[in-house]
This record gives C-alpha cells, structure tokens and sequence, in this order.
C-alpha cells in the first residue's frame, strides 16, 4: 500500500502562511492602490495612463459650439526595482530538540520582515512624492491646524475623503488623543467606514491610523488613488538540502519582487513628479 504524501498539501499551507503574515505585517498596503495585475512576465515597469480633463463651453441657442481641443495623455510609470529575499539555513537535528516548529516560525518571520520592508518603500515613496510638506525642517508635534491644512490640501486636489487616512507615528498617538477635536464625536465622523489595522479613531472623518515604522513628529495623509503598489512575483518560498548542517539541513529562501510609486504625478497642480493626493508632516 502506498504511503500518504502530503507534500502539496504542506506547501498550500506554507503558502498561506507567507501570504497571510506578510498582508499583515505590510499595514499600509490597504493604503496604496494595488496594480499587480499589470505587472506581467517579462516588463521591468508598469505604466498607468492618464487623461487630461474637457472644459464645458456655453453655447448660444442657434449657433454652433466648437469643438473642445483633443484629451492629451500621459503616464505615470512605477519600476519593478524591488527584489527581496531572505534566506536562512537550519538545522533538522537540532529542532528534534526543540520545542517550536523551527521552520514554521522562521518562514512566519521571514514574511514578516517582508512586510515591514514594503511598509519601508512605502514611506519611502510617500516622502518623495508628498506635493504639500507642513513644518519641514522644524519637528513638532501634530496640531488641529497641521490636519486640516494636509485636508484641504487633498481636497483642492480632488481627493475622494471616502478613501483617505491619517498614517501617524507612535509617538504621535499622544498628541492626537489630546486633541478635542480627535476626542469629540461630533467631530470624527466615520460612520460606517472600515477599520484599519492600528486605527485608533477618525479625526474629520479621516481615519487616524498608527504605524510604528513612521519617523517621530511625522505624519502623511494620504488618498489611495494618490500612490500604487504592484508585485510582478508574489511572496513564495523553496528550500534544498544543505549538508554543512547535516543529512537534514535545509536551505530556504522567502522571496519577491514588486515596485511602488506615485500616481497623478505632476497633476491638479502638483509640482513635477508630486502627487496632489499626498501630504506630509515632516522635519
């Protein structure tokens, strides 16, 4: 009788893992608009195209209207750069002697560690691109009037408020819940939107996120229409044999390759290369 193998089974369950630790642990992903499915074999970036707007004319009954001038294109183009890999050995012999499922809790934490790093290019991104910059050069702490001028900011640049957030850093959580204007309801808002991983509240309507990875006295409000993200290979992982640590050494490798950028660059008066959608609090 042929034995049970498992192994596809095992490696679904790997999968899953990777999967589930790195959605995650990559917070501000929801964040960020996902453009994946454009990221096919063989490009090194993805192009999103974008439209120049009409302008209504008035028209006099009885005369003819002249035709508006021509809708101009152009793109946004975000590079799949990003490469990412951790590898690590261990040892089979030793986890005979171990307590933990070793290589479960290595691959969970190997995602991990991806998720925070996409957290990284993320901020990264959003510093760059950021179009409004409040405080530069001077740290402070978040006030009323730091959130509503980031607000305007985005709404001058025709930012859907359904789908914007607050990412603050931790230190800053203080300094939201002293604010009357965070702690009053009549104040927040928020009514039936989603709740976010680290959201501690809405301020305006806007929902109040914390991520420990944001530099102290910082802050971004942004739209997700205003920044993409995009994985040309999904998390995955494939281990062989490593004999430096014996006949049940195994060397694993959790890898991916994805690209982010901004979106509407150059737009709804933005500077060049500056999304309308994105504003910093920084120093």
């Amino acid at each position: 009788m042929a034995a049970n193998n498992l192994t596809n089974t095992k490696q679904d369950l790997i999968a899953a893992l990777v999967q589930r630790e790195l959605k995650e642990r990559a917070s501000l992903s929801p964040f960020v608009m996902d453009l994946s499915s454009m990221a096919v074999k063989g490009s090194k970036s993805i192009s999103v195209p974008k439209l120049t707007s009409f302008t209504v004319q008035s028209r006099t009954l009885g005369s003819s209207a002249s035709p508006n001038a021509a809708l101009t294109d152009s793109k946004d183009t975000i590079n799949l750069d990003k490469h990412k890999i951790v590898l690590f050995s261990y040892d089979a012999h030793d986890e005979q002697q171990s307590t933990i499922d070793y290589m479960a809790q290595a691959i969970s934490r190997a995602s991990s560690a991806h998720g925070r790093q996409i957290n990284t290019d993320i901020l990264t991104m959003w510093s760059s691109v950021a179009n409004l910059n409040i405080n530069a050069g001077t740290p402070a702490d978040i006030t009323v009037d730091d959130i509503l001028d980031m607000r305007e900011h985005l709404i001058k640049g025709f930012a859907d408020m359904t789908k914007t957030v607050l990412v603050i850093a931790a230190d800053q959580e203080k300094a939201m819940l002293k604010l009357p204007e965070f702690a009053r309801y009549d104040y927040r808002g928020g009514g039936n939107a989603p709740v976010y991983n680290g959201q501690i509240g809405f301020v305006y309507g806007v929902p109040v996120v914390i991520n420990q990875q944001v530099a102290a006295q910082q802050a971004y409000m942004v739209n997700w229409e205003g920044s993409g993200y995009a994985f040309q290979k999904s998390p995955s992982v494939a281990e062989q044999p490593d004999i430096t640590y014996g006949t049940g050494g195994k060397l694993v490798a959790v890898d991916c390759d994805y690209g982010v950028g901004g979106l509407l660059l150059g737009e709804g008066g933005a500077a060049s290369g500056k999304s309308p959608l994105i504003a910093k609090l920084a120093d």
